[in-house]
């Protein structure tokens, strides 16, 4: 269990993922999950084409007497063996056991055939197909992480789709109760509201003319279970009862429609550090200009009492 949990901990490295600066990173992950079937084909394709001339060379090579006398018989023993050094060879450590080059013990053995065929095999493979196998899977990845872009940011103008459809309906909850709280009369007070299509009927022309919303409306249309479902869809802070102090930045007393949809918005999804001391250092960049309203306030009057007394 212990384990389990550092397990989990370690997982949390995941999240500098999420950070602007691993932009590229992130793509590149994309593309190599995108491109993984191509590289298992090309994976497929190399095997196959190693397996023939393996197998060319375990049926050449392998019996002749030669290669026996040369002690190069381990080499191309069997089909897997022969593979392995068809490998080797291609991968530029094509080497005996001794330690001297193979393919030079070998064309100077065989000869011609053997140079020609060792030639034909390299530039077949590492020319050919290592190169295209290449370009391939480069343009499968690059595509990959293209679509990737354009998933997320389809799934970013669907999000934010959703939210303004959100917030547009929020608002015709505020509309439909100012409408009916409108309604009454001052000597009647409203402790619940029905803000159902038929108890208020209203057009979206209220959302755009002169609505001020008071706490007391606000408290009571939050309370409907409506209402709640779309703050929850907007992600706002569970504490909603103190909303109207925070989006109230003028202290007025009412929202208007401006006020209400940018306090919403900034105010939903989880605190983050950034916004604390974003507010931290505003208010001290406003404390220093009062600070120097206040000097220059201070000089200005006192070069106004000299010059009074000196009439």
């Amino acid at each position: 269990l212990l384990r389990m949990s550092r397990l989990v901990r370690v997982t949390r490295i995941m999240k500098v993922f999420r950070f602007h600066w691993m932009k590229e990173l992130r793509l590149m992950l994309k593309g190599l999950i995108g491109g993984f079937r191509t590289l298992v084909t090309a994976m497929l394709l190399l095997f196959a084409v190693l397996y023939v001339i393996a197998g060319l060379a375990t049926y050449l090579l392998g019996r002749d007497q030669r290669i026996r006398d040369l002690g190069l018989e381990s080499l191309f023993y069997n089909l897997p063996i022969s593979m392995f050094t068809t490998f080797r060879c291609l991968a530029g450590q094509c080497d005996a056991d001794s330690g001297a080059p193979l393919p030079s013990i070998l064309a100077t053995e065989f000869g011609t055939p053997f140079v020609l065929g060792y030639v034909v095999s390299y530039m077949l493979v590492t020319m050919g197909i290592s190169n295209v196998i290449l370009a391939v899977y480069v343009d499968i990845t690059m595509r990959a992480a293209k679509e990737s872009e354009a998933t997320t940011a389809e799934q970013h103008a669907r999000e934010s789709l959703r939210i303004a459809r959100t917030t547009r309906e929020l608002l015709k909850k505020f509309a439909s109760a100012e409408k009916i709280f409108s309604s009454y009369d001052a000597t009647e007070t409203a402790q619940t509201m029905d803000l159902t299509p038929a108890s208020a009927h209203f057009t979206d022309q209220v959302l755009h003319g002169r609505l001020e919303i008071s706490k007391e409306l606000f408290l009571l249309v939050i309370q409907d279970p409506v209402v709640q479902s779309l703050m929850d869809d907007l992600d706002l802070p569970p504490d909603r009862a103190n909303l109207f102090e925070v989006i109230d930045a003028d202290g007025s007393g009412t929202l208007k429609v401006s006020e209400l949809v940018q306090g919403l918005l900034k105010v939903r999804g989880e605190l983050k550090k950034s916004d604390v001391v974003a507010t931290s250092l505003a208010i001290q960049s406003l404390q220093e200009l009062i600070l120097e309203m206040r000097d220059e306030v201070k000089l200005a009057q006192q070069q106004i009492m000299r010059k009074l007394g000196g009439l």
